[in-house]
């Protein structure tokens, strides 16, 4: 088993160079965000990140590799909100695995994706949050409005891409 505590390099690359990762992933987003999303299954799940494998900029996912497991993710995705469908595209799927948190990796994830939409001529992200809006603050995402999602209170934030993120 791999742990987060040996030396070990970690890569962010593009799902369509580790297709196998997606039923990990779609494992770990389920059990992450169970509730936010009631009526999702393992395949809906896996079926959402595959549509990333096409090469289009939206949807694209990159998954956090650590000797050939994926250990985290991120995705920029059309539409993350059904209440908001004007918005788009989203930065979402933001997760790394519990034992390897607290090491910045997170933070080199969403790096990762702003940058990646960045090239790929997006003006703005959006993305919404439960529960770790100061972390997304802290990278110079801004507070929009507070809402719900299945009766989860959520933080709807967005960020202006032209400007390169606080590192």
């Amino acid at each position: 088993m791999l742990k987060a505590r040996d030396t070990i390099v970690v890569d962010i690359l593009p799902l369509s160079a580790c297709p196998q990762a997606i039923d990990t992933l779609a494992r770990a987003h389920l059990e992450e965000w169970r509730e936010l999303y009631p009526e999702d299954t393992v395949d809906s799940f896996a079926a959402d990140l595959a549509r990333s494998l096409g090469g289009d900029p939206v949807p694209s996912t990159w998954a956090l590799v650590a000797a050939g497991v994926a250990i985290g993710s991120v995705s920029l995705i059309e539409q993350d909100l059904d209440s908001r469908p004007e918005l788009t595209p989203w930065l979402a799927n933001l997760w790394v695995d519990r034992e390897w948190r607290g090491r910045g990796l997170g933070k080199r994830l969403v790096l990762h994706a702003c940058e990646q939409g960045r090239l790929r001529g997006l003006e703005r992200l959006y993305l919404y949050t439960p529960e770790h809006a100061t972390f997304y603050q802290a990278l110079g995402w801004e507070v929009l409005a507070a809402s719900t999602k299945n009766g989860v209170a959520i933080t709807l934030m967005s960020y202006l891409l032209r400007r390169r993120p606080r590192r």
